[in-house]
């Protein structure tokens, strides 16, 4: 982790000599996911580097509610404008997952700059001005994004008024005719789309929540294994005909869920899977669960071309799609917001051979 310092480029900013003095004057500090690193307001008594993991900046608009600023990630820094000129923390910082990060005092680093020559104390400040700006960029991104899921929001609340009479039309048709004609395979089918219907409203609520910021739950303890046999049913026959073998290896284990949510949410990255691997030959995904302390872990994997390089950053940040001509790029978004709700996480692994995702679920 030594060498993470060393190679910062926050360091590159000093001659090798100061470099080397400063590598010995940081101290590696961990915080686990959501952790508050430091509160807006509080006093500025040290610079952060960031060495591996995401740190969000978030500060309080004028009605109280926190906005994100910026992201920081491996060789970012934060907190250096108020260590310079005396001033409280202008933003909080909160861990995005777990992080390692490099504590710089404020003391020992005024005193080395006090050491440093003109030229030196002139190259960091060039970088912090341009961190700065750089920055404002990302927060003016930020607030055109929340502008677009604002009026995504809008759109979505007038979809459900519309659709309310339609959907209860579909399924109040499909009761009547599961009542005229009881044959198993009837019966069947309009179970079918009786999911379906409740399955498209659901779909269009979780945008809803999502563009108001709040994921609402109705946690109960569930059967994993129930719940996954249904994900099997609903896609073995559109894997199937997509030439896409579905392998299922559930494990017994009882869950605090909201059932239908987390139904969306794997669904997400079922279809995801297939969008990847379709025309591919012997196209596979394996969907699994098993036990990890005081939660369960739903793996989806494929063997498709992987998750491209310059998306895998912001993969679950709103927006964020490539090669899907239909995406919206809020599906992983609100994924990631529905199981963060549940108390759990969600992450991938991806390489040319394949993708995985992990979903860790609290047992109930």
């Amino acid at each position: 982790m030594r060498s993470l310092i060393r190679s910062h480029r926050f360091l590159s900013h000093f001659p090798a000599a100061q470099g080397a003095k400063l590598e010995k004057l940081v101290r590696l500090v961990r915080f686990p996911h959501r952790a508050v690193i430091f509160e807006e307001g509080s006093v500025s008594d040290c610079v952060y580097l960031v060495l591996t993991g995401r740190v969000a900046l978030m500060k309080k608009s004028a009605v109280g509610t926190a906005q994100l600023i910026a992201h920081k990630g491996p060789d970012d820094y934060f907190g250096e404008l108020g260590v310079l000129d005396g001033s409280p923390r202008s933003t909080a910082a909160i861990a995005d997952g777990p992080v390692q990060l490099g504590r710089l005092a404020q003391r020992q680093f005024i005193q080395l700059l006090s050491e440093s020559s003109w030229h030196t104390v002139l190259r960091l400040f060039s970088h912090v001005s341009e961190n700065l700006r750089a920055t404002n960029e990302r927060y003016v991104s930020e607030v055109m994004r929340k502008e677009k899921i604002t009026l995504i929001g809008e759109m979505a609340n007038s979809m459900i008024h519309d659709f309310r009479a339609p959907f209860s039309t579909i399924k109040l048709a499909t009761e009547l005719i599961a009542k005229r004609n009881q044959t198993p395979q009837n019966q069947e089918l309009c179970r079918m789309i009786l999911r379906q219907v409740d399955r498209l409203g659901g779909m269009v609520e979780e945008v809803l929540d999502f563009a108001r910021g709040e994921t609402r739950l109705k946690q109960r303890a569930v059967p994993l294994q129930e719940s996954l046999h249904q994900l099997h049913e609903n896609n073995l026959e559109a894997l199937a005909r997509a030439g896409i073998r579905l392998t299922f290896k559930p494990t017994p284990l009882v869950v605090s869920l909201d059932s239908d949510r987390f139904q969306r949410v794997m669904q997400n990255l079922v279809t995801n899977a297939r969008e990847a691997l379709t025309g591919r030959p012997g196209a596979k995904v394996a969907v699994s669960a098993k036990r990890e302390g005081r939660f369960a872990t739903v793996s989806v994997a494929d063997n498709g071309p992987g998750i491209p390089r310059e998306i895998r950053e912001t993969l679950f940040e709103p927006f964020v799609s490539r090669g899907k001509p239909n995406g919206t790029g809020l599906g992983l978004a609100i994924a990631r917001s529905v199981i963060d709700a549940h108390g759990g996480s969600i992450e991938f692994k991806t390489s040319r051979q394949g993708t995985t995702f992990l979903v860790r679920v609290p047992l109930a």
